[in-house]
This record gives structure tokens, C-alpha cells and sequence, in this order.
């Protein structure tokens, strides 16, 4: 006779629960011996499915659900569900569309990875390229990939990231490295314009000053005194835009205005 379900309360009220029998156990099969240990299968990861298409969401679970290990348990078109859903199923990856990670800043990325740190994240772009992407990828994702790969790389990235890894698209990567590359070149010209702006004497004194030297080092290098300096050091932040010396060393830096010259005795004390 079948027993009366059991019922629990949950979070978010009644949550039913079905009893089962209890299976007896079996003496192992015939030429095993008893004290062998029985391998179990590798745990499941528990993945969720967040994107606007309901066709593209139904190709994604079809993948997934063909590969051993991977249960998709959840799936959404609606971004105000996704954190819900991410909790409430204590997803192991989350793959979400790089639209919806994208909303408001990646702010849907950060509250996942900020509530559930477990979650490894894995955006599916339809595009390597974007401002957008830029933003979801400094979110902290585990990963991006791109719609059109195909479902075995699917399978291998939401397995490598539900590891601890981390995949990234050749194509994704590709524009990574370009936008690295664009920003660091933009930050030397932009260095490079300020220190066009000081005068001879302040750029020796801002090259002493990302040296690492005191005032009175300074002053003794090149024959200033240390009220000198300090006037020169006044004006140049001023010019540079900065609120101390650190930031100005900084920029001094990025310009290559400390390029060949001698290390100080001072170099590495603090700033």
C-alpha cells in the first residue's frame, strides 16, 4: 500500500515530498568480492539556462541534456528571474545571453557572483565584440561563448567551469586582447599629453618623484631647495590633474618619462 506523501515547509511555502520504500540490500554479484569498492558516478552539475529566445534555450537544454553528468534543471527568458532561479536551485553554472548579463552594467552578473559565488557564469554572445561584453567579462564570468560554436564545445566549457576553470571564445579572446591593448595605448597618449603640459624643470622633478625620492633628495639632485621642490611638485599636480604624488608617478610612468634614467638610491620607498 502506497504511503501518504510527507510535506515540508520551504522558502517559499509547502513543499511536497514523496516517501519511498526502503530497497534491501543485495549481496554483490556473483564473483565480486564484498570488499571491493564500488565506484559512484561523478557528480552532477546542476546548470541554468537564462535567454530571451525560447528556440535558443531549447537547443542549449537539448545539448546539455544528451551529456552525461549535466542535468539542466532550470531555464529562463526573463532577467528578473534569473537570481531567483540561480538560488533557489543552487545552480553549479549559470549560462546566460550576453543581452540579459549585460542589463544595467552586468549588474544581473554581479548579484549572482555576489550571492551565489558557487555559480560559475557563462555568457553566450551572439557577437565577439561590444562594449557590452566588455563589461560583462570585468563582471567576473567564468567564461564566454559564442552562439554559433557547436554543442560539444558546450558541454566542455560547462564542465571545465563547473571544475573551477575558466573558457573563453578564440573570437572572444581575440577582441580581449584588442581592447587591452586599445585602452593601454590610449592611457600612454593620454600620459604622454599631460606631461606635454609641464615645464622642463617639473618633468625632472616628476621623474625624480616616481623614483621614489623625498623632497630633500630631490632637492639635492638638482640643486633646488626643499621649498623649491615643493612648489614645483604643486604646480605639476595641479597640471597633471592629481590629488598626490602616487598618481602622478603613475602617469610619469605610462609616459616613459622615468625610461633610462639611473635607479635612485630611494627607489621603492613609499610614495
Amino acid at each position: 500500500m502506497a504511503q501518504p506523501p510527507l510535506r515540508a515547509e520551504g522558502p517559499r511555502g509547502p513543499v511536497r515530498t514523496t516517501r519511498y520504500a526502503s530497497v534491501p540490500r543485495t549481496a554483490p554479484p556473483h564473483g565480486t568480492p564484498s570488499g571491493d569498492i564500488v565506484r559512484r558516478p561523478e557528480a552532477t552539475v546542476m546548470v541554468g539556462i537564462a535567454d530571451h529566445e525560447v528556440l535558443v534555450r531549447g537547443g542549449i537544454r537539448a545539448a546539455l541534456e544528451r551529456a552525461q553528468g549535466i542535468d539542466v534543471v532550470a531555464d529562463t527568458g526573463d532577467e528578473g528571474a534569473v537570481i531567483g532561479m540561480t538560488l533557489r536551485h543552487r545552480l553549479g553554472v549559470l549560462l546566460i545571453d550576453s543581452g540579459m548579463a549585460g542589463m544595467y552594467g552586468a549588474r544581473v552578473t554581479r548579484t549572482v557572483r555576489r550571492l551565489s559565488p558557487a555559480t560559475a557564469v557563462v555568457v553566450l554572445a551572439s557577437t565577439p565584440g561590444g562594449g557590452q561584453l566588455d563589461r560583462i567579462l570585468r563582471a567576473g564570468v567564468a567564461g564566454c561563448l559564442l552562439k554559433s560554436g557547436n554543442p560539444q564545445d558546450l558541454v566542455a566549457a560547462v564542465r571545465v567551469v563547473a571544475a573551477g576553470g575558466a573558457v573563453l571564445h578564440p573570437e572572444a579572446a581575440r577582441h580581449v586582447l584588442d581592447s587591452v591593448s586599445r585602452i593601454d595605448t590610449e592611457r600612454v597618449d593620454r600620459a604622454r599629453a599631460l606631461i606635454g603640459e609641464l615645464t622642463l624643470r617639473e618633468r625632472e622633478v616628476l621623474a625624480l618623484v616616481a623614483q621614489g625620492m623625498a623632497n630633500q633628495e630631490i632637492g639635492s639632485a638638482l640643486h633646488l631647495s626643499e621649498g623649491g621642490v615643493k612648489a614645483h611638485i604643486s604646480r605639476l599636480l595641479a597640471k597633471l590633474g592629481c590629488g598626490n604624488r602616487v598618481r602622478a608617478a603613475l602617469i610619469a610612468q605610462d609616459a616613459g618619462l622615468t625610461e633610462g634614467l639611473e635607479t635612485a638610491p630611494a627607489r621603492g620607498r613609499p610614495l
